[in-house]
């Protein structure tokens, strides 16, 4: 497998000085974002380009694309070559004296007859395997969500000294629900489970919820200036300080992710200490095992979040794709996290190479804190909208009352997990 390539775009901010009213300010353009939905693909499969610029008044494609864009855009490209293809962005600016470049590249590999996706079958998964002298696994074989494990996390944001950080600090435009006098319209305390969140034919279900007919009312809000209703619900589990992962273990998770444009399911960590203030955001570093857009079908993306030698937040990620007809939204796949100290390598189902490997020796950590030896807990949740997807939302994927009468296949509006396993590397 050919190592996966991740593009860092540097924002330029021109900031105007101390001269007089008459002085110009120049507006330098800016690409504030080029994307892949995948990296690597195989021959005669598709890629979506999406992009934004700012302070520019057009742009223009080279390289293995051409013609004039808009400033801020997407396009599905079929490849049908074999080899390395280079996808070239130029903006120029407002009064046309400037401009900035960004290019992305992307592998096209031949079909392996002999790959892993050839054989179609439900799930792709890698099996849980107790081989370990320290083992633990949640199959979700009862309708019971565990509260000595699991809790939730509630509202449309959270307090970070002193400071409310609306939408989860990525402006998302749901609100979590869970246990408490009126913080979900159903949430059962017998099995800890809820309209937005419960466990089904083995499977724990994370359901996203629009409703604009029936909001739901926010029970911290009814006597307080802040927003009173949320056209959109959803859930986000946690299990901080009930089972947390260590360097030395792997984790291994089996999901398939709701179809949607504005769903985004994430599968994610976070240090322990995080919730109860000890530890802070990105200085002590985030994991994402896996995040997936709604509207792209066949890729996924994992990640790190830590603090740079300028203590500016930066991240490093990198997608992997796989044939549309075993797609991510149609069958089950697994996520597995080898976490050793000073390196963390990430796994798509039973491949034997990891399409994610960073480690305290990438360039990034040379004059930065690795913040990755530490104790982390597991996040699930769907998010509605949000930053990663440019906010936008399809509501007519979303289900519409807790039991998702609106769509003939309920399940394409929810996030399935089928099992998390954790066990230590011996």
């Amino acid at each position: 497998m050919k190592p996966l390539k991740y593009l860092v775009i540097f924002m330029l901010i021109s900031c105007g000085g101390s001269g007089s009213s008459s002085e110009t300010i120049q507006l330098l353009p800016s690409i504030s974002s080029f994307n892949s939905s995948s990296t690597s693909i195989y021959v005669n499969d598709s890629i979506s380009l999406s992009w934004q610029s700012i302070n520019t008044n057009s742009c223009s494609a080279s390289g293995d694309w051409s013609g004039n864009k808009n400033t801020n855009g997407s396009e599905t490209l079929q490849l049908t070559d074999i080899k390395e293809y280079n996808f070239i962005l130029t903006c120029l600016a407002v009064n046309g004296s400037n401009s900035v470049d960004a290019n992305i590249s992307v592998d096209v590999l031949e079909r392996d007859n002999n790959n892993i996706y050839e054989i179609d079958k439900d799930s792709y998964c890698k099996e849980p395997n107790n081989n370990s002298s320290s083992y633990w696994i949640d199959n979700f074989d009862t309708n019971t969500l565990d509260p000595n494990i699991y809790s939730y996390q509630l509202g449309n944001g959270f307090f970070a000294n002193n400071t409310w950080i609306a939408g989860w600090g990525n402006n998302e435009q749901q609100y979590y629900t869970g246990p408490g006098n009126g913080y979900a319209r159903n949430f059962n305390t017998t099995t800890n489970t809820s309209e937005n969140s419960f466990i089904e034919d083995g499977y724990l279900k994370i359901q996203p919820i629009y409703n604009n007919t029936n909001p739901f009312p926010d029970p911290y809000c009814a006597d307080k200036e802040c927003q009173t209703t949320w056209d959109y619900t959803s859930a986000r589990i946690i299990t901080s300080t009930n089972k947390t992962i260590n360097p030395g273990n792997e984790i291994t998770i089996c999901f398939k992710v709701p179809d949607g444009t504005g769903h985004w399911p994430a599968l994610w960590m976070l240090p322990q200490g995080f919730i109860e203030g000890s530890k802070s955001w990105p200085d002590d570093g985030e994991i994402d095992l896996m995040e997936a857009r709604g509207r792209i079908a066949q890729a996924i993306g994992s990640a790190i979040h830590f603090a740079n030698a300028n203590n500016s937040h930066q991240y490093i990620s990198h997608e992997v794709s796989v044939p549309m007809n075993v797609n991510f939204q149609d069958k089950f796949h697994s996520i597995t996290l080898k976490w050793t100290q000073d390196s963390i390598n990430i796994y798509l189902d039973t491949n034997n190479e990891p399409f994610y490997s960073e480690g305290i020796n990438s360039t990034p950590f040379i004059n930065a804190n690795y913040p990755f030896n530490e104790e982390f807990y597991l996040i699930l949740n769907v998010a509605s909208g949000g930053n990663f997807d440019s906010n936008n939302i399809d509501p007519s994927k979303y289900c519409n009352n807790e039991i998702c009468s609106n769509l003939s296949d309920p399940d394409k509006g929810r996030f399935l997990i089928d099992f998390i396993e954790i066990k230590s590397i011996d």
